[in-house]
């Protein structure tokens, strides 16, 4: 599986159950049992400690695999992780979606945000079927792109840190989440063109394990709203997705059933 323009997400179904339940742990136990311990006042830094409970819940979930390698990269302020799947050639990393959906929203950013590096380079080649129209798609209205297609590939290098290079055929797959309260909402892996925009969205609910620990936890002070549970099914794709590099005709897409990181500045 070089690439990612047909692929089957039972395939890698393994790993995803692992990307899920680390952040099942991360917005749930983690995060209550930090609140019940906690002596402070306020809680502001709850939001922060999330991302590092999702990453050190992947360290330890994926410690021993021989698929999977765990790499940090540097953000001004921050530290990532990166999940790199050498077998199936995939780089994914995790966003909440609310990140995802106001990340495209801004602009005049000095730097590129991560993930539209990571997708500039390893699937620029991908259109999304439905495109999000911008000012530059007025006719007769000019802009330059936010970057240079050499600012992103300069980015990248420096995220990867040669673990991968450009023309391995590897594709980036964002896996995207919701919380409420200590639940998780909804959770999916997401296929991204170099504008963010959907290109492939599959549900990962029903990777979801049940927390019985839940039901007898102590209920925090902070805690304000009931929590709600999302089932969806996860499908099994076959996506017959063109890059604008390929000469083949469109194909549809079919889906047979098979059984949400604050926005830091990047």
């Amino acid at each position: 599986m070089n690439i990612m323009d047909e692929f089957d997400v039972i395939d890698i179904q393994p790993n995803l159950r692992i990307i899920v339940k680390a952040l099942e742990k991360a917005v749930g136990s983690d995060t209550r049992e930090y609140l019940i311990n906690s002596n402070m006042d306020t809680n502001n830094a709850i939001i922060l400690l999330r991302g590092d409970f999702i990453n050190t819940n992947l360290r330890n979930l994926f410690a021993g695999s021989e698929d999977v390698e765990l790499k940090h990269f540097k953000r001004f302020v921050w530290t990532g992780h990166l999940l790199i799947d050498r077998k199936h050639k995939i780089l994914i990393t995790i966003s909440s979606k609310s990140t995802l959906q106001r990340v495209k929203k801004v602009n005049g950013r000095k730097n590129p945000y991560y993930v539209q590096s990571m997708c500039h380079v390893l699937n620029g080649d991908l259109e999304a079927p439905c495109k999000q129209m911008s000012i530059s798609d007025i006719e007769g209205v000019e802009i330059n792109p936010p970057f240079a297609e050499e600012v992103y590939e300069a980015d990248f290098e420096s995220i990867v840190d040669a673990a991968v290079s450009q023309g391995e055929g590897y594709r980036h797959c964002l896996v995207t989440y919701e919380a409420d309260g200590f639940e998780l909402k909804s959770v999916s892996i997401m296929l991204l063109d170099k504008d963010l925009d959907t290109v492939q969205e599959i549900s990962l609910m029903d990777l979801l394990e049940p927390d019985f620990g839940s039901l007898t936890a102590p209920i925090s002070k902070t805690e304000e709203e009931p929590l709600k549970k999302d089932a969806h099914n996860l499908v099994k794709v076959k996506a017959g997705l063109k890059s604008k590099k390929s000469n083949e005709p469109k194909r549809k897409t079919e889906i047979a059933t098979k059984s949400e990181e604050v926005e830091k500045q990047a």
